[in-house]
């Protein structure tokens, strides 16, 4: 997890134990109108598709999120012969097949990944928050908006070992880069420009789930999303219990891949990834939807 996503975890989880002992009568009347005024939907970007948040959450066992995108993009790939290698292919289904197997070589093939930039940022309003909670905080979102902008642990650094892209570039953590097939991808296009091949993915809206994993539903196939499990493990076990903090949910609205390709080799020299994402937070009887926004800008080196 971004260093700067955990130091708002930890101070959130500060500002609730302090609310909670400092709370009076009044404070728990103004938080009970906040709760019964806010709705449940998370404020997406504008380019994002609108999805009901109310509908049931994307189940990772789910006949369109199943990891059959290995036996998918696997078959496309092997029938790809070194003839057809710089034919610019046509269609969601070959141009999500070929980003798959030129994103997947940047790991285990390429001699290095300099990480340009991390960008974190709010992007929405953030609701839910008791009344005691965003007077103490003066502003839930400007509060949180002093954590957000560049990560300094992923700003010109350049990973070289297997090991270290395997961690750090998307997906983190795997071998791979992408599990996506044309049941993710929204929309997916490919031109030539410069001689080279631009690629753009944008995968398909992901419904809430505190149930998610890298490789299932859209987004996890191929983006660093942070997981609900995580932001659990960072909320002090104390705080949760003093302030009855539910298990987190998390979607994934929109996101989109867009990658430079040298159609000679099928290497990817450039990939930037921005993704949409929202953690829901549930506090004793609200729902705290906490939108944000990363963008994270790679050159890859053969």
């Amino acid at each position: 997890m971004s260093k700067k996503i955990l130091a708002v975890l930890l101070a959130l989880s500060f500002v609730f134990a302090f609310a909670a002992c400092g709370g009076n009568t009044e404070d728990e009347t103004t938080t009970t109108t906040a709760a019964e005024e806010i709705t449940d939907a998370p404020v997406e970007d504008t380019d994002a598709p609108v999805e009901d948040t109310d509908a049931p959450a994307v189940d990772p066992s789910a006949a369109d999120t199943t990891d059959a995108s290995s036996a998918d993009t696997s078959a496309v790939s092997e029938e790809t012969t070194a003839a057809d290698a710089t034919k610019m292919p046509e269609g969601k289904e070959a141009i999500v097949a070929y980003f798959n197997t030129a994103i997947n070589n940047v790991k285990p093939k390429s001699k290095s990944i300099k990480s340009n930039y991390m960008i974190h940022a709010v992007a929405g309003e953030v609701t839910g928050v008791p009344g005691l909670i965003d007077t103490v905080l003066g502003g839930t979102g400007n509060f949180i908006s002093g954590f957000m902008g560049p990560d300094e642990s992923k700003a010109n650094v350049t990973w070289s070992s297997t090991a270290d892209k395997n961690k750090f570039f998307p997906v983190e953590g795997e071998t791979w880069a992408s599990k996506l097939t044309a049941a993710d991808v929204k929309d997916a296009k490919i031109a030539e420009k410069n001689g080279k091949w631009e690629i753009t993915i944008k995968t398909v809206a992901d419904g809430k789930s505190s149930n998610v994993k890298h490789g299932a539903g859209h987004a996890p196939k191929a983006f660093n999303v942070v997981l609900p499990a995580v932001v659990d493990e960072n909320i002090p076990g104390a705080v949760a219990k003093l302030f009855s903090i539910g298990t987190t949910e998390m979607n994934y609205p929109s996101g989109t891949i867009k990658v430079t390709v040298d159609p000679a080799t099928g290497n990817v020299t450039h990939a930037n990834y921005m993704m949409y994402w929202t953690i829901n937070i549930h506090l004793g009887d609200n729902v705290v939807v906490l939108p944000f926004s990363t963008e994270n800008d790679y050159n890859i080196n053969w």
